[in-house]
């Protein structure tokens, strides 16, 4: 019989609202931001309340809790030690130790009614496991995780042994498997996940194709989201561009030439030197993570088989993903468009031969349009699912990421995937507010149910077309 149940959300995405480096005219708060403080703080304090069955709770936190990427924090007063490189001067501290320690916080202290409750809550005899998610892959830092447990305990008693730091997944044999996801998405994955470092530098963490565009272009950019660009094709993002103004639209131009470069800089460090060092480490850190775990490395380098490889290793979907095919398309189809009218005499043959090359433009446009469909994961993590269940068997597997609540029987009924929404109030369901809850009957059977927080009435069950209702 379990000792425990277990709490679990994930995609709170704290700090996502400091963004005033990069947008000075930002506002100081938000209404959506305070409203997610006040009613998670409601979460954290009513399962304090109500423990099942006089078991404490584990509290799992499936990743991106802090939202480390997405912020644009200009440096402390005093300065740092790290230096300063361009893109911290332009965009805000970045990705190395000291500056995530900073950043942490001020995330403290504009959530600070989040971090009370947190702490109250592990005060009461409650665990805590944070696992890493692609926004806040910066607890890979040891100081960082000190740093998180010191703001903790400036409310409550809370000790080191009281709360847990996993790089990759949290595991209970035959019960559940929680892992944050975005290993199965290429646009958002790591290559090193149990040491992300950058291969050039390590002194600051790696950062993903999505996390490039974060900084670089969605948070620079005024009325700019991070949700819904899988629906966005070359000619929604000109219609923005030209809403901004001509400033703007310059601006924007700007910043999207300096992504693609900082990409293809990436690309190349994955195949360099330190690139090959830190794939030493990492063999290291694996074998390492087995030896804790009580499991063959094999099975550990089976489980990492499962996920994708990063975007940023192939120059060509680097291309394709920024859309530089379909701007050289662009230039190109207009060339030769007047080439080929230039050279054509008669004038009913120029119209012919124009509207027959823009329609082969056009046909490929939509075929690379089609091919970049695939920027939306979700499928991707309800397979990875279903897999991961063949080497660690679960009867529930547990990932966020996406921000789409859903609970899915896997294929067989061997097991049920549950995704598990999103706190954050930019994503689709506008914070879905889901948590999952797993519990222990009297007579040892574990019940599983996907939750919404309801601030009028407290915890309701979520309902979807997927959902299978509670999980034996």
């Amino acid at each position: 019989m379990a000792s425990h149940n277990l709490l679990v959300f994930s995609d709170v995405h704290l700090g996502s609202d400091l963004v005033h480096h990069a947008r000075p005219d930002a506002p100081p708060r938000t209404d959506t931001a305070d409203d997610r403080d006040r009613e998670l703080v409601a979460l954290l304090d009513f399962y304090r309340e109500h423990p099942e069955h006089r078991r404490p709770w584990r509290l799992v936190i499936a990743g991106d809790f802090v939202d480390f990427v997405g912020m644009s924090i200009s440096p402390p007063p005093n300065g740092t030690r790290t230096v300063l490189d361009a893109d911290d001067v332009v965009l805000g501290l970045g990705n190395a130790e000291e500056h995530t320690i900073y950043k942490l916080r001020c995330v403290a202290r504009r959530h600070s009614l989040v971090f009370e409750a947190l702490a109250r809550f592990v005060a009461a005899g409650n665990a805590l496991v944070v696992v890493r998610g692609n926004h806040d892959v910066d607890f890979h830092w040891p100081s960082v995780q000190d740093e998180f447990i010191r703001q903790l305990s400036t409310y409550a008693p809370v000790r080191r042994g009281q709360v847990e730091f996993e790089a990759w997944f949290y595991y209970e044999r035959d019960r559940v498997y929680v892992e944050h996801g975005h290993q199965y998405d290429r646009y958002c994955s790591h290559e090193h996940l149990l040491c992300p470092l950058s291969p050039n530098d390590h002194k600051r963490s790696f950062r993903s194709l999505s996390d490039v565009l974060l900084r670089y272009i969605v948070r620079p950019t005024r009325g700019m989201l991070e949700t819904g660009h899988e629906r966005a094709g070359a000619l929604d993002y000109l219609t923005f561009a030209l809403r901004l103004g001509v400033g703007g639209a310059v601006a924007l131009a700007r910043q999207f030439a300096l992504a693609t470069l900082a990409l293809f800089r990436i690309q190349r460090e994955h195949f360099g030197e330190g690139a090959r060092r830190l794939r030493e480490l990492h063999e290291r850190k694996m074998a390492e993570l087995a030896s804790l775990l009580d499991l063959s490395v094999e099975s550990l380098k089976a489980l990492a088989s499962l996920q994708a490889p990063p975007v940023t290793r192939s120059f060509s979907r680097i291309a394709m993903t920024m859309m530089l095919d379909r701007v050289l398309l662009g230039v190109g189809g207009t060339l030769a468009v007047l080439v080929a009218v230039c050279l054509v005499e008669k004038p009913g043959h120029k119209v012919l031969v124009g509207i027959a090359l823009a329609a082969m433009a056009a046909a490929v446009v939509a075929v690379l349009q089609r091919l970049r469909r695939d920027i939306d994961p979700s499928s991707a993590l309800r397979d990875g699912a279903t897999r991961v269940t063949r080497l660690m068997p679960a009867a529930i597997v547990v990932m966020g990421h996406t921000h789409l609540p859903e609970v899915t029987a896997a294929p067989g009924g061997s097991s049920t995937y549950v995704n598990l929404g999103s706190w954050d109030g930019d994503s689709t369901f506008a914070g879905s507010r889901t948590h999952l809850v797993v519990h222990e009957q009297e007579d040892g059977k574990s019940v599983a149910e996907l939750f919404v927080w309801d601030k009028a009435v407290g915890p309701r069950r979520f309902l979807s077309m997927n959902d299978s209702g509670p999980v034996p």
